[in-house]
């Protein structure tokens, strides 16, 4: 988790980033007032209501009468009220460490919701409060969307959640349906497993890239050992391409990929939609106009002991950046995969230490995208599929080609340590022991990241 370690001298810029800090710290601490004060309006109105007699409806008033005078009050609508108070009255009476949390302003209102949401099915008080321990550690140094999966795993550890029971429910509901707009376009929705949802939209980037770039890496087949992730050729800091290409560094057909044709103007987003709408309409790969799109298949990461692949065990598996899954459906799905890969992962810190594949270069890859899971940049969780790997010393500059000098960085974010970024904008970024990545802000702050650790079930 990123760790604020320094910060840079009081100039203007530091004064505004302080006083920003200390607002968003006062915002914490006036959400927890704010908790407070619901929570005690609400209990008071559902005690009154536990003492009346006669009909549910008629026992509601008071709940309903102070839902209504506050929601006149403050110029809401009642729903988002009546949802105001109920979870601060969840917050307040049921998550103590995380309330308390928040009144310190260790943790964002955001966090607390997350929390909150995922330890509502832990049901047994004991385990709810271990649940928070761990939650709000873990919380008090994230952004709130590396959390959100990381307080998944730890509610299904700590609550003894039957996975079975609730993916058998979930896929009983698997739906579909369209919401129409005035302006003529229309948003599809599919309910489905999240691990069928991840692979589907990872299978149509793969494509989308395809049809935009008919010379992208994406032709590579993932069939049996062969490795296929997108070669990026922008700048010398990344991957150099030989160690994802051939060792003569061209494409299938011959050619360089450097000179490959970039016209399409489609952005991404709606490339993946065209490709999804192909696919839906023509049910067949081979409407994308490029060759190879058969052989692409859809990509999610899954961490999961080998006591449960082989059927020992039934704790559920960890799919990156959105929480724990079912483990029937997670070794049906291993079943028809081409290969897993071994990892020995440290059971103090559990963090992936080494594999046992041998050769060099796709071994580094792997090992790489196990110990990062997303982009190593403070606060993002942008998967490491759509991540590059990049040089933390710049290869032009003598870096090695080691996993002590590799992270996987998003566009977003690695754009922002280019060495031909003017310096008052400019990222710094070095390797720390552990798998430690430390950033220092243009302003001179400095943030360490650590590689998310895994949940262990005993």
């Amino acid at each position: 988790m990123p760790t604020l370690t320094a910060s840079a001298p009081p100039d203007r810029a530091e004064r505004r980033m302080s006083e920003w800090l200390e607002l968003q710290a006062e915002k914490a601490r006036l959400h927890a007032r704010e908790a407070e004060l619901l929570c005690a309006a609400f209990g008071e109105a559902l005690d009154e209501r536990e003492s009346r007699v006669g009909a549910d409806d008629m026992r509601d008033i008071p709940i309903r009468s102070l839902i209504a005078e506050y929601s006149a009050a403050g110029r809401i609508s009642s729903r988002t009220m009546e949802s105001a108070m109920w979870n601060a009255h969840v917050l307040v009476s049921e998550f103590p460490v995380t309330f308390q949390a928040l009144q310190d302003a260790r943790i964002s209102p955001t966090h607390a919701r997350i929390i909150t949401d995922a330890g509502a099915r832990i049901d047994d008080q004991e385990k709810r409060f271990a649940y928070e321990l761990a939650a709000v550690d873990y919380a008090s140094g994230e952004s709130p969307n590396r959390v959100r999966s990381v307080t998944r795993m730890l509610a299904a550890k700590h609550g003894d959640v039957k996975f079975e029971e609730q993916r058998k429910a979930a896929h009983d509901h698997r739906a579909a349906w369209i919401d129409d707009f005035d302006d003529g376009s229309a948003l599809i929705h599919i309910l489905t497993s999240s691990v069928l949802a991840h692979a589907a939209i990872d299978r149509a980037s793969q494509l989308a890239r395809l049809a935009k770039d008919p010379h992208s890496s994406e032709r590579t087949p993932v069939l049996g050992e062969v490795e296929k992730h997108p070669a990026t050729i922008e700048n010398e800091d990344l991957i150099p391409e030989e160690l994802v290409l051939g060792p003569d560094g061209l494409g299938a057909d011959g050619e360089s990929l450097a000179d490959a044709p970039h016209d399409d103007p489609r952005t991404m987003d709606q490339a993946r939609v065209d490709v999804m709408i192909d696919l839906l309409l023509a049910a067949a790969a081979e409407t994308v106009a490029a060759s190879g799109a058969e052989a692409i298949r859809g990509r999610v990461q899954v961490t999961l002991p080998a006591a449960v692949l082989a059927g020992a065990s039934d704790a559920p598996a960890d799919l990156a950046g959105c929480g724990p899954v079912n483990a029937d459906l997670i070794r049906e799905i291993a079943g028809l995969s081409p290969g897993w890969d071994r990892l020995y992962v440290d059971e103090c810190s559990g963090m992936v230490t080494a594999t046992d594949r041998y050769r060099p270069t796709a071994e580094m890859r792997r090992y790489l995208r196990a110990r990062d899971g997303r982009c190593r940049f403070p606060g993002c969780a942008a998967s490491v599929l759509r991540c590059d790997l990049d040089h933390t010393e710049e290869y032009s500059r003598g870096g090695v080609t080691a996993c002590g000098n590799l992270g996987h960085l998003c566009r977003r974010h690695h754009s922002l340590k280019h060495p031909d970024i003017d310096p008052k904008h400019r990222w710094r970024a070095r390797q720390l022991p552990g798998g430690r990545i430390e950033w220092t802000s243009p302003h001179g702050r400095v943030f360490v990241d650590h590689p998310q650790p895994g949940v262990h079930f005993t």
